[in-house]
């Protein structure tokens, strides 16, 4: 029988090894193509369910965190789900930052194209689309677009209410789960899609009228660069003022306490405003 040290042990083994980098993780990806969904055109949405139907699928949230899963396989994928923002830069720089074109700020445009061309075969844009609803969610995670020589706060090692993780790992289910009280298996990443469509539902229903008119672009597919910049931008910001700025050099007992107060309303906002700019990304590349 294992004994409760060692059982605790190998839970840290797994938190600390697993993959880096999973954006949101499969709950916080599920929540932007939850809220994204729900405002679908009717041609946006029967173009998305033609798309899903080639595998059988009906929900967005079903194939929200395929890009993650296709990582082990497909390395070469790793990069385009974030970009190395140096921590202290303003702001993203093309020619620094992303000079080959292999990261989240030159990808997500180039898979909405991509699932824009109807000369395009179903396979490729079904794809193409997959991309579309993961790197939206990405591109809004703090951690994602800023690195202070730490794989994007992977590195950096902490305790979050009383459980081993990481910087990055909080930052894509801890806070989000300590708020929610969702959870994700650690060992096969599987999670509760019916609660997790709960909560996306009672998130999208406290946005603000004013929030989705500063979050919807008005041309989100004919300036979809300059969009993809600008949204990189402001989570790095965030990285900037909060992921890193709020958090404290000594971390004693509880310090956790205060940086999810600061935490959640970036979470939550970053999460609302992915799910309302990938339906409008999604209506426009589908009319």
């Amino acid at each position: 029988m294992m004994r409760f040290p060692r059982l605790f042990s190998l839970l840290a083994t797994l938190l600390l090894v697993a993959p880096a980098a999973l954006a949101w993780g499969p709950e916080g990806h599920a929540i932007v193509a939850d809220i994204a969904q729900r405002h679908l055109t009717p041609e946006a949405r029967k173009a998305v369910l033609a798309l899903l139907a080639r595998e059988g699928k009906t929900r967005l949230d079903q194939v929200s965190s395929w890009p993650d899963e296709i990582r082990k396989d497909h390395p070469q994928t790793g990069p385009w789900h974030y970009v190395d923002t140096p921590l202290r830069a303003p702001d993203y720089s093309r020619r620094r930052d992303c000079p080959d074109g292999n990261c989240i700020v030159a990808r997500l445009p180039h898979f909405l194209r991509v699932l824009a061309d109807r000369n395009a075969s179903p396979q490729v844009r079904l794809e193409a689309l997959k991309w579309v609803v993961h790197l939206v969610g990405d591109i809004h995670q703090p951690l994602h677009n800023a690195d202070r020589h730490d794989r994007g706060g992977n590195d950096v090692k902490l305790v979050y209410f009383g459980h081993p993780t990481n910087l990055h790992r909080i930052w894509d289910t801890g806070i989000l789960e300590q708020h929610t009280g969702l959870r994700m298996n650690p060992v096969n990443y599987s999670f509760d899609h019916a609660a997790t469509l709960k909560v996306a539902l009672r998130m999208d229903s406290r946005i603000m009228a004013a929030q989705r008119m500063q979050w919807t672009p008005a041309h989100p597919l004919a300036d979809i660069d300059a969009e993809a910049v600008q949204w990189s931008d402001h989570a790095h910001r965030l990285a900037q003022r909060v992921a890193y700025g709020d958090l404290p050099a000594r971390r004693p007992d509880g310090w956790w306490f205060a940086y999810q107060r600061k935490a959640w309303p970036v979470v939550r906002d970053q999460l609302d405003a992915a799910g309302v700019r990938l339906a409008a990304v999604l209506n426009a590349a589908l009319r």
